[in-house]
């Protein structure tokens, strides 16, 4: 697939409606365009990045979370604006799988990435909701190398019907939100320190209670609801990627030297919503090649994920 890009100034950034992000500094790629053989190709804007993209040792380059969400966006708004697909949806994902192929490359880029995204299926309802979307992507340096790839499937409804859903789901109680939940919140205990998540502020620390369990690490979930890149704007559930960078943490937590490691592979899958009012555990199984994290929730796991680590390349410290 050959990138054709359309002719925008550099660093502008695509229309907040078409990633479903309230804040511009949460946005991180430019409008997409239609490749000449096929698909959609796009760049990352990691100009006047949010403080959270910023929280790290090194380069940003190596952070997963980064990365996932600018392809999902890169995906997100190329379906918006060439395939029909409607703007009033709340999504939710199924599945991400994403993998840097290239980390040495990745860390010493120079510029943006050019994100290739191809559907493998895009099957929209009537009312151009989608009923599901799978998506595959290539993330280039400036040469065309490879760097990195994702296959993520999502799917959603019109935002006028979600909250049906949701409280269907619940056996008919109405979700609370982050917004009310953000002026209850009280001190988070027991956080973990940020140098033990491969993190440098308190606010982006998303796990507490860290401890050994039967041959395992577990973990209380404890994001910030005040940060505004994990929750760009209000939400009835634990997001996608809050899960992640929670696993993330927890996954380098395991290690001698959080800072000095890096999640070079991510592999989630979303089995249930992830609720606000009951508590999460985090349960890390360390493997040969992954640390394998579920998300519990009473007796259910809601998210299941995997992460394969490596040491920073060139030995520098990063996250």
């Amino acid at each position: 697939m050959s990138p054709t890009p359309v002719a925008t100034a550099p660093g502008t950034r695509v229309r907040r409606e078409l990633v479903h992000r309230a804040n511009e500094q949460e946005i991180l790629v430019s409008p997409p365009w239609r490749a000449e053989d096929g698909g959609y190709g796009g760049t990352t804007v990691t100009t006047d990045l949010s403080p959270y993209y910023r929280d790290h040792p090194g380069t940003h380059w190596l952070d997963a979370l980064l990365l996932i969400e600018a392809c999902r966006q890169a995906a997100l708004s190329a379906a918006h604006e060439f395939e029909d697909l409607s703007s009033d949806i709340a999504f939710f994902f199924n599945s991400i799988d994403m993998e840097i192929t290239e980390p040495a490359q990745l860390a010493g880029l120079e510029g943006e990435l050019t994100i290739l995204s191809e559907f493998e299926e895009l099957r929209l309802r009537g009312d151009g909701s989608p009923k599901q979307i799978t998506y595959h992507q290539r993330g280039t340096d400036g040469s065309g190398r490879t760097v990195v790839r994702t296959s993520m499937a999502v799917q959603g409804l019109p935002k006028g019907r979600y909250p049906e859903l949701r409280a269907y789901q619940r056996g008919g109680s109405p979700a609370p939100t982050t917004a009310a939940l953000r002026s209850a919140a009280g001190p988070r205990t027991a956080l973990s320190t940020p140098a033990s998540v491969a993190r440098t502020e308190a606010a982006d620390v998303a796990i507490a209670g860290v401890r050994r369990e039967a041959g395992t690490l577990v973990a209380d979930l404890a994001p910030d609801f005040g940060n505004g890149s994990l929750f760009d704007h209000d939400y009835d559930h634990y997001p996608a990627m809050v899960l992640i960078e929670a696993g993330r943490q927890l996954a380098l937590s395991g290690t001698p030297d959080p800072a000095g490691h890096l999640v070079t592979a991510v592999r989630a899958g979303f089995d249930n919503f992830a609720e606000l009012d009951a508590p999460i555990r985090l349960v890390a199984r360390p493997g040969e090649q992954r640390v394998d994290v579920n998300c519990v929730q009473g007796d259910l796991v809601v998210t299941r994920m995997s992460f394969a680590l490596a040491p920073v390349p060139g030995g520098k410290r990063q996250a």
